[in-house]
């Protein structure tokens, strides 16, 4: 239990290294914690325990997360969510740390708000 704990909150350090995050643990479960943006209020990272081990959900594009299931055997279709587009880590050893480092990365910028369009009435606007 005290290793689970360990492993969450270091998970949980990862997420908080970008700016502007939320931690929030919006299920009548506190074993789910949700990795959230601040501004945008999107998901990137959903950490809990299953099985006794701590596992990581994650957006990544469906290309990449292919790679990572096909390559690195703890990386799974994703847990309670759409198989597409999230994958799941499970935590088993010091050297996944890296690689959970790098895909909470990648679902932190897929997740940002993107800059918004102008519209072609402003663009219209701005050229007169």
């Amino acid at each position: 239990m005290e290793e689970t704990i360990f492993v969450r909150n270091r998970l949980i350090a990862l997420c908080q290294e970008h700016a502007h995050v939320v931690e929030d643990y919006p299920f009548d479960d506190p074993n789910w914690t949700v990795m959230r943006h601040e501004g945008n209020r999107k998901t990137f990272a959903y950490i809990y325990e299953r099985n006794g081990e701590t596992w990581l959900n994650v957006k990544n594009t469906p290309e990449r997360n292919d790679y990572l299931r096909e390559t690195i055997p703890e990386i799974m279709p994703a847990y309670h969510m759409n198989k597409t587009h999230w994958i799941t880590l499970r935590l088993v050893s010091e050297e996944l740390y890296p690689i959970a480092d790098r895909i909470i990365t990648e679902s932190y910028r897929l997740t940002q708000t993107k800059p918004r369009k102008k519209t072609m009435v402003h663009q219209k606007e701005e050229k007169l």
